[in-house]
């Protein structure tokens, strides 16, 4: 076969395969056949008789030898051979439409000859001589591939219903569908395989499984358009996205190349509106991150209200933020890489074993080759981010910040916020302030408002921290002079307990992070004064004592102390552990306060439970076991009987008397 480059002078054996495959709409019909799996029934041959006689014989062959009859190839098969012939059932003639009528030209018999001979295999060749993967050539000279499972063969796509039907000549097997031969295209352009999701430019037709794409070919003054492959054997005008498994077209340029695919509709529109088709049509080259039709869809994009040129502006601002200068491969991206787009703003990567992303947008299909460029199809559109403002500016924009900034308003900070840094800051959300019981109003004082700094302040570090800098255990001082510590794991990053919900939040003078729970500074190391033999503070969280449970000894001093702690607590006693009101009459520390020195010496054995009023339902509690625990009741004494008064006395007289008794009755008796 003679291959050349161009769909418009592909040949075979001399004959124009152009013209085999478009002469006219009646070729088209023989030529593009769709075939339906239909079972034969049971064939009955003559092994004494040739394969033509047989054909005829079986009564579902009658368009087959009608056909060969038209080829001039009766004789040819009635010869020696030995031959080896794939027959097609008259349905299957019949659903390829085929009509022998309309072949009445010398080249479209000839274009029937070549369909014939690829049914031809030079040889006999048994149904037990067939393997899995094998090949073999036709009289055509074009390759045959079979499949062999347990449930069926097939041939080129087309399953044996009959096998191993005995000639004299040779052996026919029957088949279900007619097989049109391959035609032949060499010459710069794309293979796509939706199977494996993989574009090779340059290959072969042939290794593209025999799938064509042609792109507005005229002949005899007819356009076509659409997908053409050998098993459907249809030419229509669709698109190469619905060409099933293949599509092979010539490389164009990008516009062109999107316009084709029949899922970038909205872009290619877009692209016209902004007025950038022609920009993308020179010679580049470009890197185009195509968003989807679906992707536009989700994004809300309506091109009809782009009606100003304010509005044109900015959708040309959104589509070059879609385009980097040069050829950028999937190969050249590397995870965390940046890339300018034509807009001016950067693109950040992502590259993992399961996907790569561009600026959050998953890259669903990498590599599409154009004549000036390449094409990586996405699934988002992106948007070009905006001007950025500095950390307190930002914070406001976000509508869940509102806390966080009244609170920097009211601490006198938002001045050095929007110095420039850069900073990083973990901003707690409206929701976190009101879980941990923030009244901005409460902070009147200058002490307080200075435990308001400090907590606001153990939110800011100096530097810009990414979230791809944090590593698991990894330390940061933080702006008041307390440590920050964090865990990273694959479902969460946390710091200092809270977890972050959104990272990477870019400003002009640094980055915001925010977080679910509103920081608290720990407390200064605790020093046990003098006098006490045990100390309890606030522990870092400011929602906690630092010692929830003691067991002293009685005599024993316990000191619950605090200075300039971020949030006011107290001491007040409980009937029992499980409440959460101060008992009346109990022990009591006084008002919650910010700095406390209480002081307890326990001087008997008892259970004391205890709570911080502001913090009760939050269980910041406590609890000292003195001694045994059990609280000493006097027991009550036990009085001798001999001891009761008079009764002692009654005794006495008694014996006294009994003593008289016996002496004057032994007087008596004597």
């Amino acid at each position: 076969m003679t291959q050349i480059s161009t769909v418009s002078n592909i040949h075979i054996k001399g004959i124009s395969v152009a013209s085999r495959l478009m002469l006219n709409s009646k070729v088209m019909i023989a030529l593009l056949m769709t075939a339906s799996l239909v079972m034969s029934p049971i064939v009955v041959a003559d092994e004494t008789e040739d394969i033509p006689t047989n054909a005829v014989g079986t009564g579902v062959h009658d368009s087959l030898v009608a056909a060969l009859s038209q080829a001039g190839l009766v004789s040819t098969l009635s010869g020696d051979g030995p031959f080896t012939v794939f027959a097609p059932t008259d349905d299957a003639f019949a659903a390829a439409g085929i009509d022998l009528a309309s072949f009445d030209t010398d080249e479209e018999n000839a274009t029937l000859i070549d369909i014939l001979t690829y049914h031809v295999v030079s040889g006999q060749v048994l149904s037990s001589d067939l393997s899995d993967g094998m090949t073999a050539t036709a009289l055509n000279g074009d390759e045959l591939s079979f499949t062999v499972t347990a449930d069926a063969v097939t041939v080129s796509g087309a399953t044996v219903t009959s096998a191993d039907v005995m000639a004299s000549n040779g052996v026919i097997h029957v088949i279900d569908t007619v097989l049109m031969p391959p035609v032949p295209y060499t010459g710069i352009g794309i293979c796509y395989n939706t199977a494996t999701h993989t574009i090779v430019a340059g290959s072969t037709y042939e290794e593209c499984n025999a799938y064509m794409y042609v792109v507005d070919f005229e002949m005899g003054g007819q356009t076509y358009t659409g997908c053409y492959n050998t098993i459907s054997h249809a030419l229509t005008d669709v698109t190469q996205a619905v060409c099933e498994s293949y599509v092979w077209t010539p490389p164009v340029d990008i516009p062109t190349s999107a316009s084709a695919t029949g899922i970038h509709t909205s872009l290619v529109a877009a692209l016209t509106a902004a007025d950038l088709v022609s920009a993308l049509q020179a010679d580049g080259p470009f890197t185009v991150f195509a968003p989807t039709d679906d992707a536009f869809t989700a994004a809300g994009i309506d091109l009809a209200s782009f009606d100003t040129d304010e509005e044109i502006a900015a959708l040309a601002d959104i589509l070059t933020y879609h385009v980097v200068s040069g050829q950028v491969m999937s190969t050249d991206l590397t995870d965390g890489m940046a890339a300018t787009a034509l807009n001016g703003d950067e693109l950040s990567f992502t590259v993992s074993a399961d996907a790569v992303t561009v600026s959050g947008a998953t890259v669903t299909l990498a590599d599409v080759p154009a004549s000036n460029g390449v094409i990586h199809v996405i699934d988002t559109v992106l948007t070009p981010p905006a001007d950025l403002v500095d950390i307190p500016t930002s914070a406001s924009a976000t509508g869940i910040h509102t806390s966080l900034v009244a609170a920097l308003t009211a601490a006198d900070l938002v001045s050095a916020l929007q110095a420039d840094g850069p900073f990083t800051v973990f901003a707690p959300t409206d929701d976190a302030f009101t879980a941990a019981g923030i009244d901005l109003a409460t902070f009147d004082t200058d002490e307080e408002i200075a435990a308001l700094a400090d907590i606001l302040t153990y939110h800011v570090v100096s530097g810009q921290v990414m979230s791809t800098d944090l590593t698991d255990g990894m330390t940061a001082t933080a702006l008041n002079g307390d440590e920050l510590s964090f865990t990273v794991s694959a479902d969460a990053v946390t710091v200092s307990g809270a977890t972050v919900t959104t990272a990477d939040v870019m400003t002009s003078n640094g980055v915001i992070h925010v977080i679910d729970t509103v920081l608290m500074p720990p407390a200064d190391p605790p020093v046990i004064p003098e006098g006490c033999d045990y100390l309890v503070g606030i522990d870092d969280s400011g929602y906690a004592f630092d010692q929830t449970s003691l067991e002293i000894a009685v005599g024993e001093t316990v000191c619950w102390m605090w200075t300039d702690s971020s949030m006011p607590h107290n001491v007040a006693e409980t009937a029992s552990a499980e409440d959460t009101t101060r008992l009346v009459g109990g022990l009591y520390s006084g008002p919650a306060a910010s700095t406390v020195d209480y002081r307890v010496t326990f001087d008997a054995n008892e259970t004391f439970t205890y709570i911080c009023e502001p913090h009760a339902s939050m269980n910041m509690n406590g609890v000292v076991v003195v001694g045994t625990g059990i609280e000493d009741v006097p027991e009550p004494v036990e009085k001798d009987t001999d001891a009761t008064p008079g009764f002692g006395g009654a005794l006495l007289v008694l014996a006294v008397m009994g003593a008289v008794l016996v002496t004057t009755q032994r007087s008596k008796l004597d």
